[in-house]
């Protein structure tokens, strides 16, 4: 028979139909009356998820930090030292080593009240614990020790046993060898030995007989000695190893004791009224079962907050908008406020009561730690016990780093930062020299202000904490780092104010080499700012009028330039006409002053063309071509072309020329027609008969040409004959321009050399250099 149902299995078959009837339910739902519909936004959502991340972080690392800060100090304060061992974990109190030290100490108690003795062949064996009594109280301190143990004896109105008799979760007998060293609790009609049956409620049975211990619980016998040789690692600190035997005296004593399975409290009767002992197995029951849930807890909870860190992680988009968000809050709080709280929380970290008892500071000044690295390692681990301190110190960190983080630095607030501008501002008002002298009087009075104190304080400090090394620790260390606080603020003030006078001195160079343009910006705090707000003023006056300058200089030459462009057509056509009229058939006067006109015209044509290579080479618009070319050739040319002229002078030219190619990078139809104007302008103002020396040599990588002859008239002293239409002698009529030395300078420029220009008397001297050109 076919089981299948609409050809599908019958889990298919199932499901299908599950489905459709939970379709069919919901059907309709959205629009059912009493239904609210719930809508989010994509804005709020973004909102809860920020919140969200925000709130993981601080609950994450508030249980991390917590949980593992507080355990630390309880590991570090040794109140658990002696419960850790096999078995520490078990929920069995019988099986924790601390059970199985208290069962010990009593043990060792009964046989020293059963002998009389110290028992010091215990120590001797386990070199563990010793037995210390006062007042009819016995109690026992962990860790071997060099001297006797102390009197047990109590006093003698009191029996030996006084503090156990009333022990109600401990049954014991103690039979010694003399018929006075006979102790018990248990009522008259019980009979305690190894065979008997612990009464309900007690599981527990320790057996001493024969100087060998046997142990029984909840009817099982207990391994006691193992493979019978006391260690450190062995469980159980009692006598019968083969390495730990009982003492003689201890040998005729019998010790039975039966402990309950679970400790009750009770009252213990004293002459001041009721009072619950400190040392009872209760209090070891309670104390057991409050470490072990302390770091179960802890444990929880730092898997808790590792789980809220993950969270966080994975949200960490929206929480960094939301400390943006927080940070905006937090920006108006002074940074000095995080900082204060955090010094509060190390301080109540240092000085509040840890599990101890006794706070870090106390372990330290009792001299309870050693200066060994573990012991410094375990006094910091004291500090993170308390952990709201710890928190608020984490916390208030982590507020100044966002707040720091997601503000801008002109908005972070700071009281100190105010009080120094304010003080600043005051200050600034003064001139210069006196501000400093009043800075300098003010720092020397603190530092003697802060010693005087420091000194002052030392007795009343050492009064209250009677220890020299510790007062010189709250006095001078105090005193020097504020000493050192305020020493770092005036030598970085020191410095600033060097920086400041370096960069007015570089900004004064500046502005002889020329740069105007460039001011000197310092802090409005800065003790200079006035000064150099000052020069960047004079510095600005000196560019306008460099500018001024410079504008009309530049409007001289477009005027010129344009002007000489005019003149070009109409003198052109001059000049034309002129020849005309030379070639005309004329006589007498005629003809002379067609020849004046021609001359005049001519001249005239040569200082436009100079006028306007004068001005496109002052507006950088002297088209040049650069190449290579040999100096002491071009000179050689120059005068060969000159040849004419030179021998009909009267004038004598000694030349200096190297044989050798002299390489450099020039235009070589500007530098011809350079010391073209050169050699003309000697031929026409040298003394006549005199000497013209022309000399060409190469030093520091350059090709220095100079050109030297008297002068036939008196030199002007004090006048750049380089400037444009300047005359060697103003009341020359021979037809010069004034602007050949201005040529040969402009064009000496345009091609990448130096012109300068030397007299010394009557003796004038034209010095062309350029830079020899590399090889190629």
């Amino acid at each position: 028979m076919d089981t299948k149902w609409n050809s599908t299995g019958p889990d298919e078959g199932l499901e299908q139909l599950v489905a459709g009837e939970v379709r069919e339910a919901l059907k309709g739902v959205e629009d059912a009356p009493g239904v609210a519909k719930v809508r989010v936004s994509g804005k709020t959502c973004g909102r809860l998820r920020a919140a969200a991340g925000l709130a993981a972080l601080v609950l994450g690392v508030s249980l991390v930090l917590g949980s593992l800060g507080q355990t630390a100090g309880r590991l570090a304060s040794g109140v658990d030292s002696g419960s850790f061992g096999s078995g520490w974990w078990s929920t069995d109190w019988q099986e924790t080593p601390a059970f199985r030290q208290e069962v010990a100490q009593r043990l060792r108690a009964f046989l020293a009240m059963a002998t009389g003795s110290d028992l010091e062949w215990w120590d001797t064996a386990s070199g563990d614990t010793y037995v210390v009594s006062s007042a009819g109280i016995t109690w026992y301190e962990w860790g071997s020790t060099d001297t006797a143990t102390e009197d047990i004896a109590t006093p003698k109105e009191e029996a030996p046993d006084a503090s156990y008799a009333e022990d109600k979760n401990l049954l014991y007998r103690v039979q010694g060898s003399g018929e006075d060293s006979y102790y018990s609790n248990a009522p008259a009609n019980m009979i305690l030995s190894s065979s008997w049956a612990v009464p309900e409620g007690y599981n527990f049975l320790l057996t001493f007989q024969n100087g060998t211990v046997t142990i029984t619980k909840d009817g099982e016998p207990v391994d006691v000695y193992g493979d019978g040789f006391f260690t450190e690692d062995s469980l159980w600190d009692v006598p019968g190893y083969e390495n730990f035997t009982a003492g003689e005296d201890a040998a005729d004593v019998t010790v039975y004791m039966a402990v309950r399975e679970e400790p009750v409290p009770y009252l213990q009767p004293n002459s001041g009224g009721a009072s619950r002992p400190a040392n009872d197995l209760y209090s070891l029951y309670q104390r057991i079962q409050g470490m072990q849930k302390f770091y179960l807890l802890r444990a929880v909870l730092c898997v808790l907050g590792i789980a809220y860190l993950v969270s966080t992680r994975l949200l960490r988009a929206e929480r960094r908008k939301a400390e943006k968000k927080l940070a905006a809050l937090t920006r108006r709080v002074p940074g000095e406020i995080w900082w204060l709280a955090a010094a509060l929380a190390v301080l109540s970290m240092v000085f509040s009561t840890g599990f101890g008892g006794y706070s870090p500071f106390e372990f330290w000044y009792y001299g309870w730690v050693g200066p060994t690295v573990t012991d410094a390692l375990r006094l910091a681990a004291l500090l993170p016990a308390n952990a709201p301190a710890l928190l608020a110190l984490v916390w208030a960190l982590w507020l100044r780093h966002i707040t720091r983080k997601n503000t801008e630095r002109e908005q972070r607030r700071s009281l100190l930062r105010g009080l120094k501008n304010a003080f600043l501002a005051r200050d600034l008002k003064l001139p210069v020299q006196k501000r400093l002298r009043r800075r300098s009087l003010v720092r020397n009075l603190a530092l003697w202000a802060i010693m005087l104190t420091a000194v002052l304080c030392c007795v009343p400090v050492y009064e209250m904490l009677w220890n020299s090394f510790l007062t010189v620790i709250c006095v001078f260390v105090p005193a020097f780092a504020l000493i050192g606080g305020l020493e770092i603020f005036w030598i970085r003030r020191d410095w600033t104010l060097v920086r400041d006078i370096g960069l007015l001195a570089d900004q004064v160079t500046a502005i002889r080499d020329g740069d105007l343009e460039t001011p000197l910006d310092l802090p409005a705090d800065a003790d200079l700012h006035q000064t150099a707000e000052q020069l960047n003023d004079i510095q600005a006056g000196l560019h306008r009028a460099l500018a001024e300058q410079t504008r009309s200089e530049r409007m001289k030459v477009e005027l010129i330039s344009n002007v000489s462009h005019d003149l070009k057509t109409p003198l052109t056509s001059v000049l034309s006409y002129a020849e005309l009229l030379r070639q005309e058939p004329l006589e007498g006067a005629a003809a002379d002053y067609a020849r004046i006109i021609d001359e005049k015209a001519r001249r005239l044509a040569v200082m436009v063309q100079d006028v306007f290579e004068v001005s496109k080479a002052a507006s950088g618009q002297l088209p040049v071509h650069l190449e290579r070319l040999d100096f002491a050739k071009l000179l050689r040319q120059t005068l060969a072309d000159l040849e004419g002229p030179i021998s009909q002078s009267g004038l004598t030219f000694r030349m200096e020329l190297p044989e050798i190619p002299v390489m450099i990078t020039a235009d070589g139809r500007r530098l011809y027609r350079m010391f073209q104007n050169l050699i003309d302008n000697a031929l026409k103002y040298a003394l006549a008969g005199s000497r013209v020396y022309l000399s060409l040599k190469t030093e520091v990588g350059r090709a220095e040409a100079s050109l030297r002859n008297t002068s036939r008239e008196e030199l002007p002293t004090g006048v750049d004959l380089t400037a444009r239409f300047v005359r060697g002698d103003a009341s020359r009529t021979d037809g010069g321009s004034g602007l050949g030395l201005s040529i040969a300078s402009s064009f000496t420029e345009a091609c990448g050399g130096d012109f300068h220009v030397e007299t010394l008397a009557d003796l004038f001297t034209a010095v062309v250099s350029f830079p020899l050109a590399e090889e190629s």
